[in-house]
């Protein structure tokens, strides 16, 4: 401690020191800067006198030279000023200013990931590669036509319906909520229909999945889904997208919550056929959302990479 007060000593005496040498000197270059000016100003005065002016012309050349070159040397500092400027400022636009196509792509996955947030619990997304988690249950309410549902879309279900009617059109509620032992049942029953057209066990199992899903894989198994047609429909098929209540339903389902699950466009990427009968509820905000965006719920899943 007592060694590191001596050296903070030592160090503040030759600080102190070499300033008073530094002002020292700079007073004495003071003092002979001011005789040497005085001793030119009579000299040019002498001379002006004596009508000699060379010396006044040289000085007066001299200060426009001086002014000259201090101007030159500003210019020079403020042009490479302005240019690191612009550099900086073209680097920091460069790195500031996104691709508009990227923004927009970043601000709908914003947009999109808040969605899921909020409505999480209605977009459970079950297909071929995600079956119903173990143990998934809902408070059951069942339909004056005797089919059940979640009870937590039973207000937007009615207010379509509702809806549909008061625009004209009379519908059918084919099918809600499905068990397991139902879901086998109709699995079955289509893969046994398939082979008695001709088809081998795994023709008809590979056809019969693009209609029905095994147990533990369909959506019907959430109590979210439901087929719906028009009033008198004699088969759920293709033929459905002409039906006006089914078209008015696929043009406003959004509205109320729902999607159609498996349009044409999207076989691709859902892994089932065309299905204009097949609504799904995810709630209004992430309805509205895909429709405008035209996702599928798979989309949907990978635009927030899950």
């Amino acid at each position: 401690m007592e060694r590191a007060k001596e050296i903070l000593i030592y160090l503040k005496d030759k600080i102190v020191a070499g300033c008073k040498f530094l002002w020292k000197h700079i007073k004495r270059g003071f003092k002979k800067l001011r005789r040497w000016f005085r001793r030119y100003i009579r000299r040019l005065i002498r001379h002006t006198k004596e009508k000699d002016y060379s010396l006044l012309i040289y000085t007066i050349i001299a200060i426009v030279l001086f002014i000259l070159f201090i101007v030159l040397i500003g210019k020079l500092f403020s042009h490479k000023n302005k240019d690191k400027e612009k550099t900086t400022t073209e680097i920091t636009t460069e790195a500031t200013t996104e691709d508009p196509a990227v923004a927009a792509q970043n601000q709908l996955i914003s947009q999109a990931n808040t969605i899921y947030q909020n409505n999480s619990s209605f977009m459970v997304l079950v297909n071929s590669t995600h079956p119903l988690q173990d143990g998934y249950a809902f408070e059951q309410y069942t339909l004056n036509c005797g089919e059940i549902i979640d009870s937590r879309i039973h207000t937007d279900l009615v207010n379509m319906l509702e809806a549909c009617n008061d625009a004209g059109h009379e519908y059918a509620i084919v099918s809600g909520y499905r068990n397991k032992a139902k879901q086998q049942t109709d699995y079955d029953d289509t893969v046994a229909t398939y082979i008695g057209q001709g088809m081998t066990q795994e023709e008809a199992e590979a056809e019969a999945s693009k209609y029905v899903q095994k147990p533990g894989y369909s959506e019907h198994e959430t109590g979210l889904a439901l087929d719906i047609a028009g009033l008198g429909y004699t088969s759920l098929d293709e033929s459905l997208a002409s039906d006006e209540t089914v078209v008015w339903l696929m043009n406003n389902c959004y509205n109320y919550g729902f999607i159609v699950r498996y349009p044409s466009d999207k076989t691709a990427v859902t892994g089932i056929s065309y299905e204009p009968w097949h609504f799904r509820y995810v709630g209004v905000e992430a309805a509205t959302f895909m429709h405008d965006n035209n996702l599928s719920l798979e989309e949907f899943y990978q635009l927030i990479g899950m």
